[in-house]
């Protein structure tokens, strides 16, 4: 789907299947090639549809995101998790291990000069700097057992997006308060966030297809009405003059 950056969408279609094999549940991008977790590493997808495997490890990695020509890996061995940084060369170039140990943590996200990591056990998020080095801890009670989706708003790098526990919500992480809640989207289960600061939420049953609703990032009422149908699938914004929504399915 491809929309204006000022203009709300009205309606979504799906232009491209992409098989990249095997299950996913993490998906970012650097320009305009989109990368893609698997389940011993990160797959590339090219503009034209072709995919291929780009980085390989021993490891299972849970979460990819790519910030400033940089791919950070949330992976884990042995009990033990760390995040693994990388070129765009794909040359390792820092790691660090994971400040909590072995723990419910399936996702990491990326923005601007902080790491942010949802610890569900402990219902925090942790943030690190782009180096490794614990900055804070945030609270966040909405944390479960479920899986947990994050985005950071462009123009509030403060303002998170949590996808949790049947609720979307924007909370101010400077100081713990949410903004805004949406109870009313049926399982979702992803989400990301375009440079308007719109909010696309994959919503749906992981038995049944999936829809994307869209919700303005200040309120979190919705845009337009879910559409469009897939299969399992995360999201991926890549912002420029217009908005490319990159929905990766399976």
């Amino acid at each position: 789907m491809t929309t204006s950056s000022q203009t709300p969408p009205t309606s979504m279609r799906l232009k491209r299947r992409v098989d990249v094999g095997g299950r996913r549940l993490s998906v970012s991008h650097c320009g305009s090639h989109l990368y893609v977790r698997a389940h011993h590493g990160v797959n590339l997808v090219t503009p034209d549809g072709q995919s291929s495997s780009v980085i390989s490890v021993d490891e299972i990695v849970w979460s990819v995101s790519v910030c400033d020509n940089l791919i950070y890996k949330l992976v884990s061995k042995n009990k033990i998790a760390s995040v693994r940084v990388y070129d765009i060369g794909y040359h390792l170039v820092q790691s660090w291990v994971y400040d909590n140990g072995y723990t419910k943590i399936n996702q990491l996200t990326v923005r601007k000069d902080r790491v942010l990591i949802p610890d569900r056990d402990s219902k925090t998020i942790i943030q690190y700097s782009l180096t490794g080095e614990v900055e804070r801890r945030i609270r966040c009670n909405v944390l479960n057992a479920t899986r947990t989706s994050l985005c950071v708003k462009s123009s509030c790098p403060d303002a998170l997006i949590v996808s949790c526990g049947g609720s979307v919500l924007c909370m101010d992480m400077s100081t713990g308060r949410f903004l805004w809640s949406n109870g009313s989207l049926e399982e979702p289960r992803a989400v990301c966030c375009d440079n308007a600061d719109r909010v696309y939420v994959a919503i749906g049953e992981v038995s049944n297809t999936i829809q994307i609703a869209v919700l303005d990032g200040d309120t979190g009422k919705s845009v337009c009405k879910p559409s469009a149908s897939f299969r399992y699938c995360s999201l991926s914004v890549i912002g420029s003059l217009w908005i490319n929504v990159r929905i990766h399915c399976w």
